[in-house]
């Protein structure tokens, strides 16, 4: 009978000492998978969103109201923390792209200039139309910053303050009193002239010895 109690306190012992490895190991495990998870979190990648203050405009395009044949100018400036930016021109001979701060431009009229100009708060697109006409007018300019998603726009208004008019009927008057100075030179220079008067003068009398010829 003893042996029997010593079999089966000799069992419990072993089992009770393979429950509390087990736990051990449980307990070892546990903290060294909380720390892999905390050991990778660092490693996730985030990307920062760019700065809200760098996407926005120091100088926003205006419209413009010249009289026809005045210069029009149309400005656009973003910070110079993000000094990106397309400045487009739509007009009525086509349309033309301004990229700066780089300065890349398109094959443009000679009356259509665009500049870049990079200040110390801004870096600044400019177009300058330098003479207007009424096919200008209604000419629009957008402005486009770089990962921005706002784009200002601006347009151009031509309007005639009757210089047109006054300047065709002075070309109508100056062409009617250049017609009539032609004629009086010619007119004066016909009288001054003693070889065209005796050529005039000489068909004359031929033509009078003729008749008298032949009334003879």
């Amino acid at each position: 009978m003893e042996k029997r109690r010593k079999g089966k306190l000799r069992k419990k012992v072993k089992v009770s000492y393979i429950c509390l490895s087990l736990l051990a190991l449980l307990q070892i495990t546990t903290p060294s998978s909380a720390q892999n998870a905390t050991t990778d979190a660092p490693s996730v990648s985030t990307t920062s969103s760019p700065n809200p203050a760098a996407l926005s405009y120091h100088t926003r395009p205006a419209d413009v109201t010249v009289a026809v044949g005045k210069p029009a100018v149309f400005r656009c400036g973003v910070p110079t923390a993000s000094p990106n930016l397309t400045f487009t021109f739509y007009g009525s001979h086509g349309n033309y792209s301004l990229t700066c701060p780089h300065g890349n431009i398109e094959d443009i009229p000679q009356a259509l200039y665009g500049s870049c100009d990079m200040k110390k708060e801004q870096s600044l697109a400019v177009w300058t139309l330098k003479g207007t006409s009424m096919s200008d007018n209604n000419t629009r300019v957008v402005c486009q910053q770089s990962g921005n998603p706002d784009a200002p726009a601006a347009i151009l208004h031509v309007y005639d303050n009757g210089t047109r008019y006054a300047t065709l009927i002075g070309c109508v008057i100056g062409g009617f009193f250049g017609t009539l100075l032609v004629f009086g030179l010619s007119y004066t220079m016909l009288q001054r002239s003693e070889t065209l008067q005796r050529c005039f003068k000489g068909n004359a009398t031929e033509d009078d010895m003729d008749t008298i010829i032949r009334k003879d």
